[in-house]
């Protein structure tokens, strides 16, 4: 009788101790490239007239301070604009886990995830644990200093992720302007832009290239962009 009652508590503990683990959503793979092939479209300055994209998205938060712990052989620390995932918690409602293993205990190789939350609603993250840490580290502890955040909005990983982008910059004189911006694992802010500039044709279309990408421009003028795309960006 004693061996059957262990039999049932042993897998008991271990699906409260899995049940403590707050699991996030997968990510979202964002593919695509615009406009369509041969058809033609108008934009306005300001907006892209090209992009093509393949990345993770996925809802979360922006730490807008560095955050740390080292207490009891358990540490851990996440830099300024570290991108935390959104997680539903039984006990707090939405918290924030890093998405990937962060605790380190008695300088071992990261065991656990870190999540922080703020409980009360003041744009502030106090509490932390780690869900898959030892079991005093999956109870909610104090962040101290606190840490702020900027949540909302889709943000997006940084595996491998990458957009490139063609921006319309209007006409100076018969001359073209356009911007093009290259985001590689950061989506937040451009690892390269260039100005480019084309002299427009006097009568019809102008095409114009950049790195295998075609474009036929119909008119353009510093408020619009009439236009059709003949062929895509050749990443490098």
């Amino acid at each position: 009788m004693k061996r059957a009652a262990f039999a049932i508590l042993v897998p008991c503990v271990m699906t409260a101790g899995c049940a403590s683990a707050p699991l996030a959503p997968e990510p979202a793979r964002r593919v695509g490239e615009l406009p369509p092939l041969n058809e033609a479209v108008e934009h306005s300055v300001g907006d892209a007239v090209y992009e093509t994209y393949n990345y993770l998205q996925f809802d979360g938060a922006k730490l807008s301070e560095g955050a740390m712990v080292d207490v009891l052989a358990a540490s851990w620390s996440l830099p300024v604009n570290e991108l935390l995932q959104a997680v539903q918690d039984a006990e707090v409602g939405k918290i924030y886990c890093t998405r990937g293993p962060t605790l380190r205990v008695m300088n071992q190789a990261p065991s656990s995830r870190v999540c922080l939350a703020d409980r009360n609603g003041d744009g502030r993250l106090e509490g932390w644990k780690a869900p898959e840490g030892p079991p005093a580290r999956r109870k909610w502890g104090k962040l101290k200093p606190e840490v702020g955040y900027v949540a909302g909005g889709d943000l997006t990983a940084t595996m491998g992720g990458f957009r490139y982008e063609l921006l319309y910059q209007g006409v100076s004189g018969n001359v073209l302007r356009l911007l093009y911006r290259e985001y590689i694992d950061d989506l937040a802010r451009p690892a390269f832009q260039q100005d480019l500039t084309y002299t427009l044709a006097e009568n019809g279309p102008t095409e114009v290239s950049f790195r295998g990408l075609r474009l036929r421009v119909h008119s353009a003028d510093n408020n619009t962009i009439r236009y059709e795309r003949l062929s895509g960006l050749v990443r490098r």
